[in-house]
């Protein structure tokens, strides 16, 4: 049981991460990525970086916290 349990997990870090992938990929490719304003394509630069960040951060499967201490 236990082991089915860790798969289930796994797949669901992976299909969430995916997520998170294509999310970034849309704020980088999206109109304010090519604003003229400079703060429009901040938050795109930003919020795509976010999104990529979460992705790692849940296929690595840790904490944030931890990666904060390390």
């Amino acid at each position: 049981m236990r082991k089915e349990v860790e798969d289930a997990v796994l797949r669901e870090r992976a299909r969430c991460a995916e997520l998170c992938r294509r999310r970034s990929q849309t704020w980088r490719t999206t109109s304010l990525a090519t604003s003229t304003l400079a703060s429009a394509r901040e938050e795109a630069r930003a919020r795509a970086n976010e999104a990529a960040y979460l992705a790692d951060l849940i296929e690595s499967g840790e904490d944030a916290g931890e990666r904060a201490d390390a």
